[in-house]
């Protein structure tokens, strides 16, 4: 409730309907979109065929890519909307690095009409991937909650922040492979005292080898969940 009322006095201070937070270009068109028919043009969707379970590109027709048919995940369904590279990849660090927090709209209006048009329903509750502490307190925030309070306020559903990281680990740039898996394990835990839906839709900035959202699905599904869906704007 509180945070309604905080989002609709900023709505109020600082309005930016029609305005394009990638160039600040002004037009009635954009509305609440928050881009540019050009800027969006930048980014690069993710299309061709896709795995079933991860959404990674493949060449040739098949339900899974080679990686879900040897690791077995924790979550159903991994969904990205765009390619991690070029203008997305430039937008995406800005928003987690540069201070651009603001970005959470654009991007998070892009996530709600993609879960909208690929028909995604009966989600009981949004959760965001939590990060460490000690980086939100350097960051300011913690940029996959920004994404999951924007999409839980729009489609109506609660945000419950139910996973918690127990250890800061390296990050995930930083490592290839096999070691992004090794890296995450048992980095997760339940928050108590919060019931656990059945149906969940995770939501991240990024799915690269998917051993984040993997291992915080596995404490989901341990305490509860049913089904996950993860979200990610770009893989």
């Amino acid at each position: 409730m509180i945070d309604n009322i905080l989002r609709d006095i900023a709505e109020i201070l600082l309005p930016e309907k029609n305005t394009c937070l990638v160039c600040s270009y002004k037009a009635p068109y954009i509305q609440k979109s928050y881009i540019c028919m050009y800027c969006e043009s930048l980014l690069s969707r993710l299309e061709g065929v896709l795995c079933v379970k991860c959404s990674k590109p493949m060449e040739h027709d098949s339900d899974l890519c080679g990686e879900c048919v040897k690791i077995e995940k924790a979550f159903d369904k991994s969904l990205a909307l765009f390619e991690y590279r070029d203008k997305t990849k430039a937008l995406i660090n800005d928003f987690k690095y540069h201070n651009k927090s603001y970005l959470y709209k654009m991007f998070g209006y892009q996530m709600v009409k993609f879960l909208k048009d690929t028909g995604v329903t009966n989600i009981k509750a949004v959760v965001p991937v939590p990060i460490h502490q000690s980086k939100e307190l350097k960051r300011g925030y913690n940029q996959s909650e920004l994404l999951a309070s924007y999409i839980s306020f729009n489609l109506g559903l609660p945000m419950l922040k139910l996973v918690k990281r127990n250890r800061d680990t390296t990050p995930q740039s930083r490592l290839e492979g096999y070691a992004r898996w090794n890296n995450m394990a048992g980095a997760f835990d339940i928050r108590e005292g919060l019931p656990v839906p059945d149906k969940i839709l995770l939501v991240d900035d990024i799915y690269t080898t998917g051993a984040t959202v993997n291992e915080c699905s596995k404490v989901l599904k341990q305490n509860g969940a049913e089904e996950i869906i993860c979200l990610a704007i770009a893989r």
